[in-house]
């Protein structure tokens, strides 16, 4: 009765944050699926964690993800102040470039998936669409293109532009193929609006356990992330892009075998 009496915009605007923290997957999918799922969500944000600190402190302030950041850091470029201080103001415009191309690539890729369409009750979401493994698969052939460059040199920092631009354009794809599973608070690429479901979450005791493993998960592993590339910079120098590799072909694999999408006719999505 109540949302009868609220105005049409309104209850629009309701429908459609309701759409945005509803887990879709979930009334489709087995727990053990979710599970499965929310695991390799944490394990894409561990190896994001990892190319942040890589890049960070390789390629002077330049993040391959975080294009906030960069935005903000290539208006502290713009004003004057230089590395070390401050970042080169180019390598920041060619990561937002290579992550801008690399979202678009993923939209190609998943055709059917556009964040700002309705979505109806009626809408079947699989927990893992193939076409997700495919955008991450090109994403990986970026990721050794990375790796391939960087072990070839004895300072990667000379190659800034060329290792920032494929960072950059994996993380864009991961982005896009990650946000197209519909797994409400979590993108594996930027972490503010993971906090802030987060945080609403633990203040309103309304995590489920998968909220919880997936929100709090991810968290606590862009920062081991984070410390392991760190880690890795000082005592492997050269192998420090070796295992964000290793994970996004593991979840790849996993995902191809533990979530491989039904193929029954009351498993396709509802067009």
């Amino acid at each position: 009765m109540l949302a009868a009496m609220q105005p049409a915009a309104a209850r629009v605007t309701l429908d459609h944050m309701q759409n945005r923290v509803l887990d879709r997957s979930a009334a489709h999918a087995a727990p053990g699926q979710l599970a499965v799922r929310d695991w390799l969500l944490v394990a894409m944000s561990f190896s994001t964690g990892m190319y942040e600190a890589i890049s960070f402190l390789t390629f002077g302030k330049i993040f391959l993800g975080f294009q906030t950041g960069n935005i903000v850091l290539l208006g502290v470029g713009i004003a004057g102040t230089r590395p070390p201080a401050g970042p080169d103001a180019v390598t920041a415009v060619v990561s937002l470039a290579a992550f801008a191309v690399g979202a678009v690539v993923a939209i190609r890729i998943l055709p059917a998936f556009d964040g700002n369409d309705a979505v109806s009750d009626d809408d079947v979401f699989q927990v893992w669409e193939r076409p997700v493994s495919i955008a991450l698969g090109v994403a990986l052939v970026l990721q050794v293109g990375f790796l391939a460059g960087w072990v070839t040199t004895s300072s990667p920092a000379r190659l800034a532009y060329l290792l920032v631009a494929l960072g950059a354009f994996a993380m864009g794809l991961q982005m896009n193929a990650i946000r197209a599973l519909q797994v409400p608070g979590v993108s594996t690429t930027a972490f503010t609006a993971t906090y802030i479901a987060f945080a609403s979450g633990i203040a309103t005791w309304s995590l489920t356990e998968h909220a919880v493993r997936r929100l709090g998960g991810s968290i606590v592993a862009i920062v081991v992330g984070a410390f392991l590339g760190d880690w890795m910079l000082s005592h492997a120098h050269a192998y420090a892009p070796v295992v964000p590799v290793i994970v996004t072909a593991g979840v790849i694999a996993i995902a191809s075998v533990a979530l491989k999408p039904a193929t029954s006719a009351s498993a396709l999505p509802v067009t």
